[in-house]
């Protein structure tokens, strides 16, 4: 018998519950762990899970009020895992049903109650503050449904969430790190990561492993991009190193990560390589963090790569802090090349309304004059009245008048013929004099056989 043992054996029980009332009182953590303990609960998942499923019917939910409140109940007795098993029941019973209802119909809302029923379980385990050996049940749960979800093209995200919201210690992270290195087999590691002496051993670091010991596929990437922030998350460098030396090409996630790491570790040409990489693999929209990772590497060291990658930047983004970045870095004498450059990119992009935004900001009142007035877009027009209206009235004017005109001919219904009336309320701010009438006056004769477009202009005051 171990001396607490003793101890417990020989204290009177009168004793005992004095000084656990008066410790439960004093540590809330205590006491929910306490409530825990104590959870003899008699839920039953099935039978709850089958209740909920009873009560849909032919494009209809259940009143899920009724479980979330019973739900509630639970947590502010401290009995957080009935709480969690009701919780679960929900989105187990709803997962069925995620694709029956229209979005207009209340589908929106039934997922948004699924996600939410998950997120409430997973913070009902974190509440309980189990024990890590209690806990693995939770974990192993969540993450068979992560991967269950990946694999019948589910909503793996909301499990994934869970996992990161219940897991709370380093136990539980090796844990969650266990099992999903059981899935992915010896493709994982190469030559180079020695696990008997937990160190990384440095050959070629943008090598990576021949294609077919590659993971390939969308579910195991995600596997392992996952498996990647867990080692980020428990700081096994080594480890993490390996891993992404071997399988960085599998996606721009991973890709960046190794750019970031070899950076860390002042490996900058070898960052600049696998960031190139990923930045040339992937396209568009997902490739904007390595790039925004490869500026910062060009800065000062290569100027003509900085300067290309800096514009390609801005002219898909339409971010401003890339476009003052790169003028507080460019020389006064290459700027105007530089901005010449970037008005063609957009040009090809029909980026109309940035190039005008360029412009103005570069004092190039002319140049943003002649772009509007040499368009066809009425709400450019709109737009900058005010700023460049002064600059020419009268050409500004004819050149806004004749895209009224196409638009008043085109129009066929009133909510078109709305937009035009407003376009006419617009233009007469550069001054309601004879050509303004005589537009006016035009649009009613031409098309006075249309009652729902003089009613707009009447109601536009025109």
């Amino acid at each position: 018998m171990s001396d607490i043992e003793e101890k417990l054996e020989e204290t009177p029980p009168e004793v005992l519950r004095a000084f656990l009332a008066r410790e439960l009182a004093a540590d809330p953590d205590l006491e929910q762990r306490f409530h825990s303990f104590l959870n003899t609960s008699d839920l039953d998942i099935y039978e709850l899970r089958d209740e909920i499923e009873s009560k849909y019917g032919y494009q209809s939910v259940p009143n899920f009020t009724t479980y979330e409140d019973r739900a509630e109940s639970y947590i502010e007795k401290g009995r957080h895992r009935d709480a969690a098993t009701i919780y679960r029941a929900m989105f187990e019973a709803m997962r069925d049903h995620l694709h029956e209802f229209d979005p207009h119909r209340g589908g929106f809302e039934h997922d948004q109650s699924f996600q939410d029923a998950i997120a409430s379980y997973a913070t009902c385990i974190r509440d309980a503050n189990l024990p890590h050996e209690e806990k693995r049940e939770y974990i192993e749960y969540c993450f068979d449904q992560w991967l269950d979800e990946h694999e019948e093209g589910g909503f793996p995200q909301h499990f994934r969430e869970a996992l990161w919201e219940l897991c709370t210690t380093e136990d539980d992270y090796r844990y969650w790190q266990s099992l999903l290195r059981d899935r992915l087999d010896d493709r994982l590691y190469g030559d180079q990561y020695d696990e008997d002496t937990d160190t990384w051993r440095r050959g070629d670091l943008t090598a990576s492993a021949d294609e077919e010991e590659l993971l390939d596929g969308f579910t195991e990437t995600a596997w392992l991009r996952g498996y990647v922030e867990l080692l980020d998350r428990i700081d096994e460098q080594a480890e993490l190193g390996a891993i992404l030396n071997r399988h960085y090409p599998a996606s721009r996630h991973l890709c960046l990560r190794y750019a970031r790491l070899l950076a860390e570790e002042g490996e900058n040409e070898a960052a600049i390589t696998v960031a190139e990489y990923g930045a040339d693999e992937f396209s568009g929209s997902d490739t904007v963090e390595l790039r925004e990772f490869l500026v910062d590497q060009y800065e000062g060291t290569d100027p003509d790569a900085f300067r290309d990658t800096m514009i390609r930047l801005f002219v898909e983004q339409t971010d401003w802090t890339y476009y003052d970045r790169l003028k507080a870095a460019t020389p006064d004498d290459e700027w105007e090349h530089v901005v010449n450059t970037i008005v063609d990119r957009l040009d090809s992009r029909w980026e109309a309304d940035t190039i005008v935004e360029i412009y103005l900001r570069e004092e190039q009142t002319e140049d943003a004059f002649e772009t509007v007035t040499n368009t066809h877009d009425l709400n450019l027009f709109e737009a900058y009245i005010d700023q460049l209206g002064d600059h020419d009235p009268a050409a500004y004017f004819d050149a806004y008048r004749r895209e009224i005109k196409k638009a008043a001919a085109d129009a066929s219904r009133r909510k078109y013929y709305r937009q035009v009336a407003e376009h006419l309320r617009t233009i007469q701010t550069l001054g309601r004099d004879r050509r303004f009438e005589n537009l006016v006056s035009f649009l009613r004769d031409e098309y006075s056989n249309r009652p729902a477009f003089l009613d707009e202009l009447e109601k536009a005051g025109v």
